[in-house]
């Protein structure tokens, strides 16, 4: 049976899980030999393990198996380490409270003969001690007890400091404990070799406990003739498997395993009727509750950001590290160039992917009820060859930080859209400008007449293409009559749910206005809530 030394040496990094690469290497004689890897993971998957063995000796790969291992101590020679020292600072920490117990005794010792004042007066008035011998006395122990003050105030301090570093240590240790106890597995490959000489054997197995997500930094370039949108695209990769990575090739991949296991299957939907219980009868007036805005309108308009630090201009910009992309059916894969290192620490470390260009397409869109503002929109064709996955996304409009959002799955050729924040350069108003009660009731119904007027201003020094919604009310009660009796302009739709969108161009300094006018009939008894 033969130890063979292996590292790390390649790791692929999937959204919930991860593919490692073990290499190691040794000089075999003709037989029947046993490979022994050990201290693999715990997080291992025993199903996945898998070797591959190339090199100058003829070969035979017989099998490979695995086993699990005990240890006195743990194997993880950091966390080896950390117990050391957690183990040396409770030692001391003892120490200093036998001896912090020890003076508090002799500071007992001393209190009780201080306090013996009666005893000290009868000896000097009996002369069997001078006044002066009882003085010296006296000052030899509050020198003794000062001593002993600042003997226990300096381990006080001692104690508190070894406290702090134990709780640091002990902090350091639970992070990696969790996934480095004090047993691992063993891969075991049997080889026949035939004709000594070198043989190098990968070990590839899957491990959980490892992950990433993406993560987006973009900034808004209009600088020069046409705007672009720069795209730092990151990883954010995180993994506690028990096992440090330092300097592996690394490669991101977008497949999810898991999701191969099984297929879902629907199970019969079965449905049932009840007796409802009738009714109460309520002679009250009837309610209508104000109707609900559109979720188009409601929609928060979110700014985004990216996050670049800026080049002077007699600096060289560094060369951003771009991945290879390779595609696997639905799958897509990145390798990052050179090596990477992450530690088992379940901390996020970041890994670049790529830093690209896009064409964006601006305009602006506004829901005045909601907000008077223009907010800044941006549609994007991904024609980048980079799947960007569902995630966060930074973005700034030049040095401005605006915020951040949740970018959607976008495939090569797909398109992104954007809100970029308020611009104030184009002004919005919106004025109730009618608000009528026909005095005259028509088959005992009330009429009420509203009239709103929306005023858009481009004051910037490019055309501007706007985006306007707004609504008119959707009666929720059958009694409820509800017409839009004018719109200037026409609007480019109209909804079912009564949502207005219009479609502006408006040249700089240009100024126009929308209205909009409409009439709610109702029974002159009812009550209706929502209305101004």
């Amino acid at each position: 049976m033969t130890e063979l030394q292996s590292t790390v040496s390649a790791v692929a990094v999937y959204p919930d899980r991860a593919r490692v690469t073990r290499r190691g290497a040794a000089t075999l004689e003709p037989g029947n030999h046993r490979l022994e890897i050990s201290e693999l993971p715990l997080k291992l998957d025993a199903a996945s393990v898998r070797a591959l063995a190339r090199g100058t000796a003829r070969a035979r790969l017989v099998a490979v198996d695995t086993r699990r291992d005990f240890y006195v101590e743990t194997p993880a020679e950091c966390v080896r380490e950390l117990e050391k020292q957690v183990e040396s600072l409770q030692d001391e920490m003892r120490e200093l409270d036998a001896h912090t117990e020890l003076l508090k005794r002799e500071e007992a010792v001393l209190g009780q003969l201080a306090s013996q004042t009666e005893t000290y007066a009868r000896g000097l008035a009996y002369g069997k001690i001078d006044a002066e011998t009882q003085m010296a006395l006296l000052d030899g122990l509050r020198t003794r007890t000062e001593g002993l003050n600042s003997a226990l105030l300096e381990l006080t301090v001692r104690r508190r400091e070894a406290e702090r570093r134990l709780s640091k240590l002990e902090n350091e240790l639970s992070q990696l404990r969790g996934a480095r106890r004090r047993e691992r597995y063993t891969a075991v490959v049997e080889v026949e070799v035939v004709e000594a000489g070198d043989l190098t054997v990968e070990l590839t197995y899957v491990v959980s406990g490892a992950g990433w997500q993406p993560l987006y930094d973009m900034r808004l370039l209009e600088e020069g003739e046409q705007p672009a949108l720069e795209v730092g695209y990151l990883a954010q990769v995180t993994q506690q498997t028990g096992e440090d990575w330092p300097d592996v090739a690394f490669t991101l991949s977008t497949a999810r395993p898991a999701l191969a296991e099984t297929i879902p299957e629907l199970d019969p939907w079965y449905i049932r009727s009840i007796v409802a219980p009738k009714p109460r009868s309520v002679r009250s007036p009837a309610r209508l509750a104000a109707p609900a805005a559109p979720a188009a309108m409601e929609a928060t308009l979110a700014g985004v950001g990216a996050d670049f630090a800026m080049v002077r201009a007699d600096e060289v910009e560094v060369e951003p590290v771009t991945a290879t992309v390779e595609a696997a059916g639905s799958a897509v894969t990145y390798q990052v160039p050179g090596t990477v290192t992450v530690p088992s620490d379940g901390a996020l470390h970041k890994v670049t992917v790529a830093r690209f260009e896009m064409v964006p397409e601006l305009d602006y869109v506004t829901a005045p009820k909601l907000a008077e503002a223009a907010y800044r929109r941006a549609k994007v064709a991904n024609n980048s060859p980079y799947t960007l996955l569902a995630g966060s996304a930074n973005l700034f409009a030049g040095d401005e930080f605006i915020g951040t959002t949740e970018l959607e799955l976008t495939a090569p050729n797909g398109e992104l859209e954007l809100y970029l924040g308020t611009d104030d350069r184009v002004r919005v108003e919106r004025e109730l400008k009618r608000r009528e009660v026909d005095k005259k009731l028509i088959g005992d119904r009330r009429r009420l007449r509203y009239g709103y007027e929306i005023t858009v201003e481009n004051l910037l020094s490019s055309e501007a293409k706007i985006t306007l919604y707004d609504h008119v009310p959707v009666p929720r009660h059958e009694d409820i009559k509800v017409k839009l009796e004018s719109v200037e302009p026409k609007p480019a739709e109209q909804s079912e749910l009564d949502v207005l969108r219009w479609e502006l161009e408006l040249e700089p300094g240009e100024r126009q206005a929308v209205r909009f006018d409409f009439l709610v009939d109702h029974p002159r008894e009812m009550r209706v809530v929502g209305l101004p």
